[in-house]
């Protein structure tokens, strides 16, 4: 497992630390949050191929970090450990919202 997943995992909730950019969009104050919040949002969401935020990048206006669907796909996102990951947390979110 990369290290910088094998850090992420078990702070789900720290990925929500987030604020907004002068642009409206959602900002990320450290990469490793916004990689996280990128994961948990494959988590939440079943994105086609094609669709969703893809990748992160630096904000030139706030110095934050942003979601994009654009380029392309972030490593981790293609990562088997990872995949294997959002599949499964996806699972227990699904039925987390249907026993809700």
């Amino acid at each position: 497992m990369t290290t910088l997943v094998g850090s992420l995992i078990g702070k789900q909730k720290d990925w929500r630390l987030k604020s907004r950019c002068i642009s409206g969009k959602l900002s990320f104050a450290v990469e490793s949050l916004a990689i996280e919040a990128l994961i948990q949002n494959h988590i939440r969401n079943s994105y086609r191929d094609g669709q969703g935020p893809v990748n992160i990048y630096l904000c030139e206006d706030c110095g934050e970090w942003h979601f994009t669907s654009k380029g392309s796909k972030h490593h981790l996102l293609n990562d088997p450990e990872v995949r294997e990951r959002i599949d499964s947390e996806r699972r227990a979110y699904e039925w987390e919202q249907r026993l809700k």
